[in-house]
């Protein structure tokens, strides 16, 4: 999972706070600026910086977060992640996991944009086709994906989600960038039992398989997009900031996303940081 922000003017882009042991040295940090740069050009410089080392205990990601106390506990600092970022100045918020963890309860306290990559793909893919199929990597990621699909109304236009056959975790997964090969005919795989239930929209729905394909070009399967999912979410996270600059179009402040109590909201968060 990652999550990032934009800065308009400079453009200053999406901060990915990625829901892995990410730093700045390993291969998905280094692929995730350079898909941010080929998508975004100058409009944008991406920044990445993710949970601290250790948060899984050398567990595997998807297989962790799969219980609700860990899911919550490890996950609940993003919502102060995106208080920090708004402070210091930054114009959007970009939660870039497909389970999308307090997004409602983000956008309930920060005006900035707040944008999750799963929303983002599902109302863009919308708009290329009409069913999409989801290729993510485990059993586990495949679980969450279904379990927020309903949480946005569009189950009717998702066609398949699919796990790779066999699944890619942890090490295996990361190892990827070295030894691309399984996870890419894993893929092609998956995304032809997608395409013969209907798909005709191809979304990789996990953060390195999905950077393994934009970063290797691969953009079409069988005459079908391959979605970007990154370059996606971080120009739509741009295009939110942009109009709330230019128009003041922002979050509604009723019902569910209604502001919160401001000294109740001072004391919750005195003292917390990202």
């Amino acid at each position: 999972m990652s999550s990032a922000t934009c800065r308009i003017g400079a453009c200053h882009p999406p901060r990915i706070i990625a829901v892995t042991e990410l730093n700045r040295g390993n291969a998905y940090s280094a692929a995730l600026v350079r898909l941010g740069e080929r998508a975004l050009g100058e409009r944008a410089v991406v920044e990445t910086f993710g949970l601290p080392p250790g948060t899984y205990g050398g567990k595997a990601v998807s297989v962790s977060l799969g219980n609700a106390f860990i899911y919550h506990r490890i996950l609940d600092r993003i919502i102060d992640q995106a208080i920090t970022a708004e402070r210091e100045g930054y114009d959007a918020f970009i939660i870039g996991s497909f389970s999308e963890p307090f997004l409602a309860e983000i956008r309930a306290v920060v005006d900035i944009p707040v944008v999750s990559i799963f929303e983002t793909t599902l109302l863009v893919g919308c708009s290329l086709g009409t069913k999409l199929g989801f290729v993510t990597t485990s059993g586990d990621v495949k679980g969450m994906i279904e379990k927020t699909l309903p949480q946005h109304g569009l189950g009717s236009r998702v066609a398949a989600v699919l796990a790779l056959d066999p699944p890619l975790e942890g090490k295996a997964l990361h190892a990827s960038f070295e030894t691309p090969e399984p996870m890419l005919t894993g893929f092609e795989r998956a995304a032809e039992r997608a395409l013969a239930m209907g798909a005709d929209v191809l979304i990789p729905a996990e953060g390195i398989i999905a950077a393994l394909l934009t970063d290797r070009g691969i953009f079409r399967f069988r005459d079908a997009p391959v979605m970007d999912v990154f370059g996606v979410t971080w120009s739509y996270a741009c295009m939110l900031a942009e109009l709330r600059a230019s128009s003041g179009l922002g979050v509604t402040r009723r019902g569910r996303y209604a502001p919160p109590d401001p000294e109740l909201f001072r004391r919750l968060t005195e003292g917390r940081s990202s």
